[in-house]
């Protein structure tokens, strides 16, 4: 009788080539891309301020701001309008904002790049007759929201609410004039 062991043999070598070949070490890789500077555990939220814009007829009822830093594809930008003022509160709209007038339908509205950011105003009749009221020293509040602060429970109509999961102070907000 002959007894085969070669099977008995391959297992317990493979077993032996998995130890060593898990333990081994080899040279440290190179080293990765350097990343963003920045403090460890600060979490930045965003930045607001206001801007003070005009709008006529030579400009296309249009402003144009720059943000003077870069922000990320993946940020959202707010844009509230100031309405006025109400028991000594001030009343903020968020940006598209449809408003009656009597020669028909406009809106102020806007739009965002990483670096700049447009205030417009849009209607169905010619926007210069509207009066000074609609034009001229409108305030307008602009929040930068990282995309890591946003969340689907957030309410982007309440501003009030908005600065406050930001942290942000009303006198901390500083003002632009376009």
């Amino acid at each position: 009788m002959t007894i085969k062991i070669e099977g008995l043999i391959r297992w317990p070598l493979f077993a032996m080539a998995l130890a060593f070949l898990g333990s081994c070490e080899g040279p440290v890789g190179p080293p990765g891309p350097p990343g963003m500077d920045g403090l460890d555990g600060v979490t930045i939220l965003g930045e607001v301020f206001e801007v003070d814009a005009t709008f006529n007829q030579q400009g296309g009822f249009s402003v144009l701001g720059q943000y003077g830093f870069e922000i990320f594809e993946s940020d959202k930008v707010m844009i509230y309008r100031l309405e006025g003022v109400v028991e000594g509160r001030d009343v903020w709209r968020p940006l598209p904002r449809i408003e009656y007038h009597p020669n028909g339908i406009f809106s102020y509205s806007y739009d965002f790049t990483t670096v700049d950011f447009s205030i417009y105003l849009e209607g169905n009749f010619n926007l210069a007759t509207l009066g000074s009221e609609w034009l001229q020293n409108q305030v307008f509040r602009v929040l930068i929201l990282p995309a890591d602060f946003i969340n689907a429970r957030m309410d982007f109509n309440d501003m009030d609410a908005m600065l406050r999961l930001m942290g942000v102070q009303e006198s901390d907000i500083p003002r632009i004039v376009l």
